[in-house]
């Protein structure tokens, strides 16, 4: 799944040319806001391909990627278009065989199809969305005849949707959180789980800090690991961060009542996280404290600028 989903991040944000035209289909109203967010959904996600500035990926058949959209909106992972797609872009992915050109941009669409399904079904009830309307969001989207909403309004829906979905899910995961056994609860919604005690002492709010932590979606699903950066960086060193402004506030908060050389986990509720610029989206963080020094001591303070640059 996961040379699957390279692939997918390679090729599918990426554009089709060829216009053949499609079968005449019975207009699409928008008439409840079901069928407005299902449409502004199956719009957005051709976007991601009808942008693109590649040359050889113009090449594609539009309507063959409209069909596999089509057939391949459903929980039905399209392992198969794996070897398809190399076969048409070679194993480079810089050539372009035209004989695999029909069924490659059929699997293009089925991938796109399976990659949103999935994100619905993981996020939030199917029962929300009208997959007739998605698609037809999508195949207005790729002929590029997209006039039933502006930019504006398809974005202001998508958002709201993603909003209030990630209020949902946070506040299902703050609740379950204040269940945990020996979970501290904090006046200001934080909840905090020690999972290894330290032994050393603690931080105040404006040292700087040595950590490695997981970052994870309300979902559980993991967003950002500094395990995995150090992995993929080669540098073994934790993490070096300032308390004091270089992070979030529920880090601010959380990381003076940990312990040098425990390992706690913190659940933030959106306000104590990145708020309404980060779509209202609560998190949770495996946080190991490694060291903690006096402000400047692992990072370089910034000069500040006077008035006017300098």
């Amino acid at each position: 799944m996961k040379k699957l989903t390279i692939i997918f991040s390679l090729f599918l944000l990426a554009a089709c040319g060829s216009k053949e035209k499609t079968v005449d289909e019975k207009p699409v109203e928008l008439k409840t806001s079901k069928d407005k967010l299902s449409y502004a959904l199956g719009s957005m996600s051709a976007q991601s391909l009808v942008g693109s500035k590649d040359e050889n990926l113009k090449k594609l058949d539009m309507q063959a990627i409209i069909d596999g959209f089509r057939m391949n909106l459903k929980d039905d992972e399209p392992k198969d278009c794996q070897e398809t797609i190399q076969k048409l872009f070679g194993p480079d992915f810089r050539d372009f065989d035209t004989m695999y050109r029909k069924t490659g941009s059929e699997c293009i669409g089925r991938l796109q199809a399976y990659s949103l399904y999935s994100n619905l079904k993981r996020t939030a009830s199917l029962d929300e969305f009208d997959m007739d309307m998605i698609t037809a969001g999508f195949r207005y989207a790729m002929m590029e005849k997209d006039t039933l909403m502006t930019e504006k309004e398809r974005t202001e829906i998508v958002q709201n949707f993603i909003m209030g979905i990630n209020v949902k899910n946070g506040d299902k995961m703050m609740v379950d959180a204040k269940n945990i056994a020996g979970a501290q609860v904090f006046d200001n919604g934080i909840v905090m789980v020690t999972l290894e005690e330290g032994k050393g002492g603690s931080p105040s709010p404006t040292d700087d800090v040595k950590v490695e932590y997981i970052l994870k979606s309300a979902n559980g699903d993991v967003i950002q690991s500094s395990y995995d950066m150090k992995a993929q960086s080669g540098n073994p060193d934790p993490m070096a961060l300032s308390l004091d402004g270089g992070v979030i506030k529920a880090w601010s908060f959380a990381l003076p009542k940990m312990k040098k050389g425990g390992k706690y986990q913190i659940y933030v509720p959106y306000d104590m996280a990145y708020g309404e610029q980060g779509g209202k989206e609560s998190l949770n963080f495996v946080i190991e404290l490694v060291d903690f020094a006096p402000k400047g001591k692992f990072v370089t303070p910034q000069p500040q600028q006077m008035p006017g640059g300098f």
